[in-house]
């Protein structure tokens, strides 16, 4: 700290004398209006073969920014029996394609000076690439060979199936991933797609014909987008990625669209499911049920209510549990927002000791943002901080890219980011309350506790939040 104060007094004294006390401000800065996002409009084309093209002209830099997204290749499209194919499928991707092996990718990637990376999600399966404006004809041929002409070479499929168990076995003693999969298992079951979860057996019938049925099934010019963003010229561009990807067909069946979602199980009470983790150093906590989809009419309104909740550093969960009562590093919630109903999910790592003191605090949070009304101050923190962070959310090619990839996987027009300021500012108190006592349930909730059972369970049953049961770490692991 003297070496910093001193600094700045020598830069002071270069530029004209020390600086005095005065000089520095006393009051932090006024926040203002979020300013007007007015992001240049798209221009879409399409190819022969189905495929969507979006060009997004942003020329500050000689760079393009590109995402080519296929909705329909996530883990809610994948068979029941082999969880975490799709993630295994796109993770084959740059493993060797159009010929080339891995270790050519990636040299020929080096050479151009480009980043490429695959893998997917719970909708859609993504490639990303990030290249200089005069090696972007080149890269994006890679780019097409990997995401339409993937070799899946044996040894490496092997080398990553034995990797991806080699994970799980280590899961078996990690706190968080038991927590998050007995979460998605209790709350949604092993019918629905948002309930399966990896599993040693599963992965071991991850083989190459597999995963060459996948993507002969999923990845498909009709069901993808590839968005460009950056120096892009469409007229010059076109010719370029009808060259790369004019030679991609569909193959396997004809409409393999995205597949059809069960409904999402309800939850007649809340329970609290204690797994036991001996010698563990803290519990961890998950609370939540399902939530509402991305369509939902109600998205400005819920994402404005859990940022109050628990979406920001500052949120109540956060405060009370890590800012007034240091029982944890921190806390938060979330609605996944999918295609289905994802799930609504609060969550903490919190002191063992605390374990039940913790789950009232939670339980307290959950109902008090349901009941208690919201002082004009906090609403307009929150709205303030919700609009205010959207430009960040867009600041480079790459964040715009990743943006409208999401707006394709859920059917989203790019003018969504017209009005973003206004209907975040345009949420009320009432908004806020309708939709927190709508969508979070505290009454009918699964609640997963992970930590020593001995040290924790007479307090977490004393703590009355629901009735106990026990379960085992292999139920959810394994």
């Amino acid at each position: 700290m003297k070496r910093t104060l001193l600094s700045i007094a020598a830069g002071a004294a270069l530029l004209g004398g020390p600086a005095a006390a005065q000089d520095f401000p006393t009051t932090p800065p006024r926040a203002t209006g979020a300013p007007r996002v007015d992001l240049p409009e798209p221009v879409r084309m399409r190819l022969p073969n189905g495929l969507t093209v979006m060009y997004v002209q942003q020329r500050e830099l000689p760079v393009v920014s590109a995402v080519l997204v296929t909705r329909g290749a996530g883990s809610a499209d994948e068979p029941a029996q082999v969880p975490g194919l799709a993630s295994f499928t796109a993770s084959m991707l740059d493993e060797g394609a159009g010929g080339r092996d891995a270790l050519a990718l990636a040299s020929a990637l080096d050479l151009l000076g480009a980043s490429l990376s695959t893998g997917s999600g719970t909708d859609a399966a993504q490639a990303n690439l990030y290249v200089l404006r005069q090696n972007f004809p080149a890269a994006l041929r890679i780019m097409a060979d990997v995401v339409t002409r993937p070799d899946f070479p044996e040894r490496e499929v092997n080398r990553l199936r034995d990797e991806r168990l080699t994970a799980l076995a280590r899961a078996r003693d990690e706190a968080t991933t038991i927590a998050n999969n007995a979460f998605a298992s209790l709350v949604y079951g092993a019918q629905h797609p948002y309930g399966r979860v990896p599993t040693a057996e599963g992965t071991r019938a991850l083989d190459r014909g597999r995963v060459q049925g996948f993507h002969a099934a999923r990845y498909r010019p009709e069901s993808s987008t590839l968005i460009l963003v950056g120096d892009v010229d469409p007229a010059a561009m076109q010719p370029m990625v009808a060259e790369a990807f004019g030679a991609w067909r569909a193959q396997g069946p004809a409409a393999a669209g995205p597949a059809e979602l069960p409904q999402a199980p309800s939850i007649g009470r809340t329970v609290v499911y204690l797994i036991d983790k001996p010698g563990a150093a803290q519990s961890e906590i998950r609370i939540g049920h399902p939530g509402v989809p991305r369509s939902s009419p109600d998205f400005f309104p819920v994402m404005v209510m859990n940022t109050m909740l628990g979406g920001t550093f500052t949120s109540r969960l956060n405060t009370n549990l890590r800012e007034t009562h240091g029982w944890a590093y921190g806390a938060s919630s979330n609605f996944a927002m999918l295609r289905g109903a994802g799930p609504f999910t609060a969550r903490a790592g919190v002191q063992t000791n605390a374990t039940d003191s913790a789950l009232v605090e939670f339980f307290r949070e959950l109902n008090r943002i349901r009941t208690e009304a919201v002082t004009p101050t906090e609403l307009d923190k929150i709205k303030n901080f919700v609009a205010l962070r959207l430009p960040g959310q867009l600041e480079t090619t790459s964040d715009i890219a990743g943006q409208l990839a999401a707006l394709e996987t859920y059917g989203l027009d790019a003018s969504y980011f017209d009005d973003y300021v206004q209907r975040v500012m345009a949420v009320t108190a009432d908004d806020l309350r309708r939709v927190a006592s709508e969508y979070i349930r505290p009454d009918r909730a699964v609640v997963v506790v992970v930590g020593d059972r001995q040290v924790v369970e007479a307090a977490v049953r004393a703590a009355n939040v629901g009735p106990v049961e026990i379960r085992e770490v292999t139920e959810f692991v394994r």
